[in-house]
């Protein structure tokens, strides 16, 4: 029985601590999430972009050094 008390009163202990520390989290506004998102996006576009181009000089030279 000590032992369930023991599990009880760490489970509250957990709940409370996490319960304080939930309230010092900053959660962003609409405004900063959505430039957030569009920096992510616009990041994603260039490398997808670089990669591509990459991959397109790589694909023309290994051809030409096979033909």
């Amino acid at each position: 029985m000590d032992s369930l008390k023991s599990y009880l009163d760490q489970g509250t202990s957990f709940v409370k601590e996490a319960w304080t520390e939930l309230a010092k989290v900053h959660f962003p506004s609409p405004k900063e999430t959505f430039q957030a998102t569009m920096v992510v996006v616009v990041l994603t576009l260039v490398m997808a972009l670089w990669l591509g181009l990459i991959d397109m000089g790589a694909t023309r030279l290994v051809h030409q050094l096979i033909s």
